[in-house]
This record gives C-alpha cells, sequence and structure tokens, in this order.
C-alpha cells in the first residue's frame, strides 16, 4: 500500500464519498422544503366577501389594509370570470386595466395622467364589476363586490 505523501492526502473511499453526497443532497432538498413551507405570502386566509366566495379568490389590497397611495389594486377571480374596477367612484378604462387573463385577474395602478393619479389619503373604496367570460358583460348574472382600505 502507497503511504501518501504530503502534497497529496489520502482519498475518500468512492462509497464513503458517495454517501456523504447524498446525504448532503437529501439536506439541502429538505431545506428548501421547509423554506417554502415556513415562507408566509399573507393569502392563506380565504375572502369573505357577501355572496362572492365562489367567484372572488383574492382581493388586492385586501378589506381594511392600509397601502401607498399608488399602490396597485385588484380582484382574483375564479376560473371563467372577467371583471372591471371602479375606484372611489371612478370607472378605470379598459386600456389602463393590466390582466391577466389566464389568471383571471384584473388590476390597476394609479399614476399621472390616468383615471385616478393616486389614492386619496384615508379611506379608498373599490368595486369590481364581475361577469362569467362566456356570458359576457351587461347580463343578469353580473355582479359587484365593493370592499375598502387605507392609504397613506
Amino acid at each position: 500500500m502507497p503511504t501518501p505523501s504530503p502534497d497529496h492526502p489520502p482519498r475518500m473511499p468512492e462509497g464513503r464519498y458517495r454517501l456523504l453526497l447524498a446525504l448532503l443532497l437529501v439536506a439541502a432538498l429538505g431545506a428548501i422544503y421547509a423554506g417554502v413551507r415556513a415562507t408566509d405570502t399573507g393569502h392563506g386566509d380565504p375572502v369573505a366577501v357577501p355572496g362572492g366566495s365562489d367567484i372572488v379568490e383574492r382581493l388586492i389590497p385586501q378589506e381594511g389594509d392600509e397601502v401607498i397611495r399608488q399602490a396597485e389594486l385588484g380582484i382574483d377571480l375564479a376560473p371563467g370570470y372577467e371583471g372591471a374596477l371602479v375606484i372611489n367612484g371612478v370607472p378605470i378604462p379598459g386600456e389602463e386595466l393590466r390582466l391577466v387573463p389566464e389568471q383571471n385577474q384584473v388590476y390597476f395602478t394609479p399614476g399621472d395622467g390616468k383615471a385616478v393619479e393616486r389614492l386619496q389619503a384615508g379611506p379608498n373604496c373599490a368595486t369590481a364589476q364581475v361577469w362569467k367570460s362566456s356570458q359576457g358583460r351587461g347580463t343578469a348574472d353580473d355582479r359587484s363586490y365593493t370592499w375598502c382600505f387605507g392609504a397613506l
């Protein structure tokens, strides 16, 4: 058996090396899993919207939240629904909405030159006018949901 020279320490047996790599991989995957499970997205609670729990999946911001005056507003709807927004009584034109049709989401961000340039300081309310995609807007099945929040 050759003796190790001072320049080259002895090599780890291949079986032990593979076992160490497998344990490190399992530990890394476990850490990733634990990190994902521990992450609080703040959206775990169901939305409490009268008459809309089967249609509205999430309100942005949520009822009673406080946001900055240029915060994005929106609604996340159940599959098969579309919507439009009215902010503090001002209808938002379609070209100012950010639509994510694949996820049934409708957003608006206030800004210069838009229907709403910034949210008013204090209480604000948003109304989502919602309809079934298959029926289109303006039917007897259309619904509206209003929620209020504060702006700093």
